[in-house]
């Protein structure tokens, strides 16, 4: 079959469909002009995406064939985004966004194409697909079985294994991700197996369990790689080197030597994929192209991100160095006032205009641990505790009525699209008709599902899509609690039709599900944000995880210290004196060590402009500072 190939007179054409695109330089024309299987290893900032996108709009001008499509996979919707937004800007473009092609991440295609497909052969439905929702779930059924509950609390390595359990294998085989499970044989083997069975007939299932539901189809119908392969001829995966082996090797599987295969990564970046067997990793392989220049930001940060790398040639920054890094250390007993600090640091070398500008973040790698013995510095709740909120006792924000009512209205943190807060409002909607004992929903497993099943049904949705409407234009209903007071009579009237004909009006408004919030809804909905004044000015300094923040670009960036786990260190403590040049990483250093550099070579290299690193001043010598000093950093403490 003939493929479309891109040609130097294309490139040079490039600029009439996006004149802010520009590819003058080796690098970038080699990867735009590869037309074989191959990988492509990138720096950040180096504008790897937008290459990517390019590339595409291209095929897209050229692309002959009407049921065969190009195949573009991601671990982030950042980079799903733009690639999109690239496409959607021109005509051309925009044929790739719909059939035969795909654009999305790795789980959504696994999804669409084997495991929903095999679900759905088996009788089996979806009500959420959630990590966390699972956790909760299974932990919560755990602590009402006798000889599981006494494990747990005997055993602190317990609870981790009973929240990841997953299928695992064609064998769809029973494992866990967050520990090494009991032998068939002992008396708490069958009782796990009860709770994922219980929770995959109720809908509930981990990330991990589609790709086995994958690997399992494949198995029963070969067939299927000769239909995927036609299919997909061409085939781009961004963000190549968070793929973990059983991905890759599913991957593998499913596309064959017909296939052309690009795959696009930064080896220094891989935070979100799995360590099991990533010795088996093959990204990049001999002879990719490279991008080693980055567009983001100037020498001075690109020197910092050099020294953390774990592989790979240094980066080098073309951009323009605009405020030396900054080491901010503390003491352990003003941890909580490390974000108001960098706050301040910030509005003092940025103007209103540039703020307006660029995003200004905090990051660190771990959200919450269970570190207790060590000092303060360990976590990101550490710094910030109301961004514990997100995973609260009450459960995941998806089982968290009042929680998912807060998010119809724009958070600091976050530009919430309004399919999105359409998407809260009926996963609310189905949370409350579920409460009221409503037999109308006994089947529906998730909200995307609930008006169609009441259509099916026969039933008026015209009420439901309207209160779905009102709740994802009403920002803010679930502020104040006269606000909340009006909801139960909200929803009564537009369910009135679909709720058991005993139930009135007070005693629908005195169900459990609209009593009060445990977290105060304005710290649900700011919990991402620290709001900083200083010197009559303002700036909200967003917080998250560095995987959360991973492919996003800032214009001023914390890195927040952190306990790595399985580790057992602190990342900073390791990495300043390596960043300071008074030694050089250990090549030997374990799996787990190697992964805090990583960590710290994604963080440090999200700031076009400042770069400021937050370390507690027990964890950094004099040494080290000096050090720092002599390179044109700027080393303060917060006594």
């Amino acid at each position: 079959m003939t493929l479309p190939v891109i040609l130097d007179e294309d490139i040079d054409a490039l600029s009439a469909i996006a004149a802010d695109l520009d590819f003058a330089d080796a690098e970038r024309r080699a990867v735009l002009l590869e037309s074989g299987t191959r990988d492509v290893n990138a720096a950040p900032g180096s504008g790897k995406t937008t290459v990517l996108a390019a590339k595409l709009l291209l095929l897209a001008r050229k692309w002959p064939h009407e049921r065969r499509g190009i195949c573009v996979l991601s671990h982030t919707n950042v980079a799903r985004e733009e690639i999109q937004r690239r496409l959607a800007a021109t005509t051309e473009g925009s044929r790739l966004l719909t059939y035969p092609h795909f654009i999305g991440t790795i789980h959504a295609f696994v999804n669409q194409f084997l495991a929903l497909p095999f679900l759905r052969s088996e009788g089996l439905e979806v009500d959420v697909i959630d990590d966390d929702v699972f956790a909760n779930r299974a932990i919560g059924m755990a602590m009402r079985k006798g000889t599981l509950r006494a494990w747990m609390e005997k055993d602190q390595r317990v609870k981790p294994m009973v929240a990841g359990l997953v299928l695992q294998g064609s064998g769809l085989t029973l494992g866990s991700e967050g520990g090494t499970l009991p032998k068939p044989d002992t008396k708490s083997y069958p009782l796990l197996r009860e709770i994922k069975l219980e929770l995959m007939e109720k809908g509930v299932f981990r990330h991990a369990d589609m790709f086995a539901f994958a690997e399992h189809m494949l198995g029963k119908s070969p067939i299927l790689r000769e239909r995927v392969s036609k299919r997909f001829p061409m085939v781009y995966i961004d963000e190549m080197q968070d793929t973990s082996w059983a991905q890759e090797d599913l991957l593998d599987r499913l596309f064959d030597k017909s296939v052309t295969i690009q795959r696009l990564g930064d080896l220094n970046q891989r935070i979100l994929g799995s360590d099991a067997e990533a010795e088996k990793l093959t990204f990049p392989r001999a002879h990719a192209l490279s991008i080693g220049t980055s567009k983001r930001f100037g020498p001075a940060i690109a020197g910092v991100v050099s020294r953390v790398r774990v592989g790979g040639p240094a980066v080098v920054g073309e951009g323009a160095d605009v405020h030396s890094p900054l080491l901010l250390t503390y003491a352990t007993a003003r941890v909580a006032e490390v974000l108001t600090a960098f706050g301040q640091k910030v509005l003092d070398r940025f103007d209103d205009e540039q703020l307006r500008g660029g995003s200004v973040k905090a990051l660190c790698a771990r959200k919450q641990g269970d570190a207790k013995k060590e000092e303060p510095g360990r976590t990101l709740i550490d710094y910030w505790p109301p961004y514990a909120g997100e995973a609260t006792s009450s459960g995941s924000r998806a089982e968290r009525f009042w929680a998912l009512l807060a998010s119809s209205g724009a958070t600091a943190d976050t530009a919430a699209t309004l399919a999105d807060r359409a998407g809260d409002a009926r996963r609310a909607t189905l949370l409350v008709l579920r409460a009221a004992g409503s037999q109308h929903v006994s089947n529906v497993r998730d909200g995307r599902q609930l008006l169609r099943r009441l259509q099916e049904a026969g039933q008026d949705t015209t009420p439901i899509r309207l209160l779905c409407r009102d709740l994802a234009l009403n920002n803010g209903l679930a502020l104040s609690k006269a606000s909340r007071l009006a909801v139960p009579g909200l929803f009564f009237e537009s369910l009135k039709s679909l709720l058991p004909a005993e139930l009135t009006l007070d005693k629908f408004a005195k169900l459990p599900i609209f009593e009060e919030p445990d977290d105060v809804p304005e710290i649900e909905v700011n919990r991402r944000a620290c709001q900083v004044s200083h010197g009559g000015r303002q700036v909200n300094v967003q917080i998250g995880t560095v995987a959360c923040m991973k492919g996003e670009t800032h214009l001023a960036t914390m890195v927040l210290e952190s306990f790595g786990w399985p580790a057992r260190r602190f990342d900073l403590k390791e990495a300043m004196p390596v960043v300071a040049g008074l030694t050089v990483r250990d090549l030997k250093m374990t799996e787990n060590q190697l992964a805090l550099f990583r960590n710290l070579y994604v963080g440090m290299s999200r700031p076009t402009s400042f770069l400021c690193v937050a370390v507690n001043g027990k964890r950094v010598s004099d040494d080290c500072k000096k050090a720092l000093l002599a390179q044109g950093w700027v080393v303060e403490h917060l006594a």
